[in-house]
């Protein structure tokens, strides 16, 4: 179960990772003077100051609960469907990732830059520092699909294809198949939320909202099911298509519709859905087309927390013995041959956490989990 994020976390996080960039800043300069490197040990000994305040602060907050399925029904569909929002935290501590190698270079080699060893490896961790950046800026683009874009600039044009539904079951569908030859079986793990129309009273048409690919990758996606899943539980609202419903189906392999779940509560989850369960509602005419009041507008679940009980203590820890590894050749107590050795293992671990950091993936508590396998399996 995770943790809300409280001000005081985000404060606190936000200094944590504004005292490690200080500390990468004064790495990556090079200085020709003996001494230790107070300019990068102070900012660094912050870090990990805030950093222990920002554990505190998290475990302090208050646990992530369901909301109250309190709201009266809305006879209005709201035509502002808000974005889930970008995690600048998550973009600024990965950029301080894949720059720990260079800066622990650089600050191992700053009095020694005759060692052509110390030189080379400092080149090729700028060159992975640039390559990786480049590659995160992923990170940058929006966190809806093409199709979602769809979806929502047709609400603020005025309609969507919608119908009335309650929030059901999060499954995490775990779906087993041959992977070629040899026996060898693999498993695709998905991500969903069952919604069931208010007039469907014997369950035969349950829509599915999956997760989708957006962002830097469906991660994103399956992390907002989650804090919806979370939260939303036993909610009413309006599942809502494009009325370009078509173009979205065509346009795609797989056949799937960009859809968001609206619920009365102000809450929008964004998703999509598959043919075989939006059939019945947009090809036979079940879900009609409805107006929307372009003055009403809703907004994503709350991003809860990142951290994770039993998770990032530990990745944290890693991280502390990669910034101790670099104390003796940033107080200049270390030979050159041991200070290249030190910085090379501390960048690596550094780097290491960093991208381990976030790995735990979603959330599993609030998912049910099912399986089910390809028909040769059975």
């Amino acid at each position: 179960m995770q943790h809300h994020s409280t001000p005081v976390a985000r404060a606190v996080g936000a200094a944590t990772l504004l005292s490690a960039a200080a500390a990468w800043g004064a790495a990556s300069l090079q200085s020709h003077t003996d001494g230790p490197r107070w300019d990068i040990l102070v900012p660094l000994g912050l870090a990990s100051a805030f950093v222990v305040g920002w554990l505190h602060a998290s475990r302090s907050a208050p646990l992530v609960r369901p909301l109250p399925a309190t709201a009266p029904p809305q006879t209005t569909i709201p035509g502002k469907l808000g974005v889930v929002r970008r995690d600048w935290g998550l973009v600024a501590a990965a950029y301080l990732t894949v720059w720990a190698p260079f800066a622990a270079a650089n600050s191992a080699f700053y009095s020694g830059r005759s060692s052509e060893l110390g030189a080379v490896y400092c080149l090729l961790t700028f060159v992975l520092g640039v390559v990786s950046s480049l590659c995160l800026l992923s990170l940058l683009q929006s966190y809806l699909d093409h199709a979602q874009h769809i979806l929502r600039k047709d609400a603020a044009a005025g309609g969507v294809h919608a119908v009335r539904v309650r929030f059901g079951t999060a499954v995490q569908e775990a779906y087993r198949y041959p992977a070629g030859n040899g026996g060898r079986i693999a498993v695709k793990h998905s991500y969903s939320l069952e919604l069931t129309s208010e007039d469907d009273t014997d369950g035969q048409h349950v829509v599915r909202l999956q997760a989708v690919h957006a962002g830097h990758g469906s991660i994103v996606s399956e992390k907002h099911l989650t804090h919806a899943a979370a939260q939303l539980v036993a909610h009413a609202g309006w599942l809502c298509w494009p009325t370009r419903w078509r173009d979205v189906a065509e346009a795609g392999k797989a056949r799937t519709v960009s859809a968001a779940f609206v619920s009365d509560s102000g809450h929008v989850v964004w998703g999509a859905t598959l043919e075989e369960d939006h059939r019945y509602y947009l090809h036979e005419g079940a879900a009609p087309v409805c107006e929307t009041d372009t003055a009403l507008s809703v907004t994503p679940i709350p991003r809860p927390s990142r951290y994770f009980v039993g998770t990032h203590a530990s990745h944290l820890r890693f991280a502390a013995a990669g910034a101790l590894l670099a104390v003796p050749f940033l107080l200049d107590v270390a030979p050159r041959w041991a200070s290249l050795l030190l910085g090379l293992i501390s960048g690596a671990v550094g780097l290491l956490a960093g991208m381990t950091m976030d790995g735990v993936g979603v959330d599993q508590e609030p998912w049910t989990r099912r399986e089910t396998s390809h028909p040769s399996l059975q």
